[in-house]
């Protein structure tokens, strides 16, 4: 009877084991998900370092070769908003993108929800324009850079971009020139579907309306 005893009492001080073992395993896989969600952001996407103004014209700024502006790019601004998630999009404009997109009102750059994918390659960026009603994919970049001591990130041409996209290019955040630059390619921008028409008038020996 006492043996019997004494056989009950490791059986429950084994099940007690078993299930405060158990208990911290189920703890653990309830915090997977957290941690693979600060792990992203960690190595992946950061929304508050990507989500800003970034633009390539170092006018007015010192320290322009720290953040790898220093080579000849064209002036370019993008105004990206990253969600929780990790998912991007934003407004692109340069003076080639807009000649070469000349008939829609909406060019963006975005990048789906970033994966387990991302933690061994380059992350992808898409650069869309409307069309009929839908965003039409017209180019891809990766990021391949994010410096945020400085502040920069790089991407560089995967594909498409009708000419564009030059292959490589850095932005950087908060810059001097930034309004300034926003405004001018706007303009620009505002008058790329009139020099569109007047050239395909011209071509067809036609008079502009």
């Amino acid at each position: 009877m006492n043996k019997s005893l004494g056989w009950g009492k490791y059986v429950l001080i084994y099940l007690a084991g078993f299930l405060t073992s158990f208990s911290g395993i189920l703890e653990d896989l309830v915090k997977i998900p957290v941690l693979y969600s600060e792990l992203k952001k960690t190595y992946i996407y950061d929304s508050a370092f990507l989500t800003g103004h970034w633009s390539t014209n170092d006018e007015y700024f010192i320290g322009g070769a720290d953040r790898g502006l220093d080579f000849e790019q064209p002036k370019i601004i993008l105004n990206l908003q990253v969600s929780d998630d990790g998912s991007a999009s934003g407004e692109i404009l340069s003076e080639k993108i807009c000649d070469a997109l000349p008939l829609t009102w909406i060019i963006s750059l975005e990048a789906e929800v970033p994966g387990f994918r991302e933690f061994f390659f380059d992350r992808k960026f898409y650069l869309k324009q409307l069309r009929e009603g839908k965003m039409q994919t017209v180019g891809v970049l990766k990021l391949v850079n994010e410096d945020r001591k400085n502040s920069s990130i790089a991407f560089s041409l995967v594909g498409g971009g009708m000419g564009a996209l030059p292959e490589k290019i850095v932005l950087a955040k908060d810059l001097p020139q930034y309004e300034e630059d926003f405004k001018e390619l706007s303009n620009y921008c505002a008058e790329s579907p009139t020099k569109f028409w007047k050239e395909y008038y011209r071509k067809q020996g036609k008079t502009f309306p």
